[in-house]
């Protein structure tokens, strides 16, 4: 039996210059995001302030009209184009009657979705724990409780006086230190994952093969790029993060292996516990020896996601490596748009291709075979 989409209305506060057009194109990858959880949008809602409010976020006049909105049109969550505090969080939750999401608990439920292997789930529940240990300062009296705190006892010995156990811990100091605990222990593990990525790179390194990292913001088409070049059977979904661990696939050019490493799609403010937790994921891209930056020729907003894509190469410290800029879905754009690309982003030796429709794949093939490799030197 297929399962009810979630009706979640959005809200996003947004500071008082902000037009209309410019607020409403912000829901747009919210939108995209509570679709790919499987989720449906009943209504919008903007909310202009000059910064947030502390306490609820979006101001408690707006938080209580919002609560009327869930109980009119039976919302099932209330997704915040934000990240919020602990104490905003619990201030809507007592206010809004259903569930209440921030973007990053948003990303994290798509994350926890599409999950497979041990490694990706072992990043997903590092970033989930870190996001939970700051709101455990945030609760309430039930995890102020005394685990063993000072209790009241009478005994023949006391002489049916009352008798103190000491002050003990405190619940929520005992959580504290248990989550801790788990983040470290998960990390350790991470880090044999990590050893082990980087023992199979150095065998790679030994064998001479040649690296080609696949990167871009989500949903550009990469994995599509994955199995147009390499023949290797992968999931291919319009969705968003449909790929969170790294999948390698192989092609043969002038007697020598070329592996091609598709990574985690990147997408605008990504978390930074998101960030930190999968960068052993995007580690190859760090040792790969050319990065393939793809990009949605068709998306009417692919010059501001390629500058995040780029911002992210930057903090990863691949920015002055060899890339190539793939165009990808030109069976959905204009040939217009493809002059306009070709003029403006040149020094990156721009190649249009459908993986798809596997059109002009040739262009990308040759630009992979050795002698033009050793040009794409800056």
């Amino acid at each position: 039996m297929q399962q009810k989409p979630q009706r979640a209305i959005l809200v996003n506060v947004i500071p008082h210059f902000y037009d209309r057009e410019q607020a409403m194109g912000e829901f747009d990858e919210l939108t995209r995001l509570i679709e790919t959880y499987g989720g449906m949008v009943i209504l919008k809602i903007i909310q202009r302030r000059g910064r947030p409010s502390a306490k609820t976020f979006v101001g408690e006049g707006k938080a209580q009209e919002i609560a009327t909105m869930v109980r009119d049109l039976k919302a099932d969550v209330v997704v915040i184009n934000g990240f919020l505090k602990a104490n905003q969080s619990n201030h809507l939750i007592n206010i809004i009657p259903c569930e209440v999401l921030d973007r990053f608990e948003m990303i994290l439920k798509i994350f926890e979705k599409h999950a497979a292997s041990p490694e990706a789930k072992l990043q997903l529940q590092i970033a989930q724990y870190k996001y939970e240990f700051p709101k455990l300062f945030g609760k309430g009296a039930i995890l102020s409780q005394q685990a063993a705190g000072v209790g009241v006892a009478t005994s023949a010995a006391s002489g049916g006086r009352r008798a103190a156990r000491g002050p003990g811990e405190k619940i929520l100091e005992v959580k504290r230190r248990h989550l801790k605990q788990n983040i470290q222990t998960m990390e350790k593990k991470l880090l044999q994952f990590r050893q082990m990525r980087e023992l199979q790179r150095q065998r790679r390194q030994r064998q001479n093969f040649f690296t080609a990292a696949l990167v871009g913001y989500t949903n550009s088409g990469k994995s599509s790029l994955l199995k147009a070049l390499t023949k290797k059977d992968v999931l291919i979904e319009d969705k968003l993060f449909s790929t969170l661990d790294t999948r390698l696939g192989h092609l043969y050019m002038d007697g020598r292996k070329i592996v091609v490493a598709d990574t985690i799609g990147f997408i605008q403010n990504l978390p930074p516990l998101l960030f930190s937790s999968f960068l052993a994921t995007l580690e190859e891209v760090k040792e790969a020896d050319l990065v393939l930056h793809v990009k949605d020729a068709s998306d009417p907003k692919v010059f501001e996601k390629i500058n995040v894509v780029e911002d992210v190469l930057a903090q990863l410290k691949c920015d002055t490596k060899p890339r190539l800029y793939v165009f990808n879905k030109i069976d959905l754009c204009r040939p217009d748009d493809i002059v306009i690309f070709e003029q403006t982003f040149q020094e990156f030796s721009p190649i249009f291709v459908s993986a798809l429709q596997r059109e002009n794949l040739d262009s990308l093939l040759n630009a992979l075979k050795t002698p033009a490799l050793k040009s794409l030197t800056y």
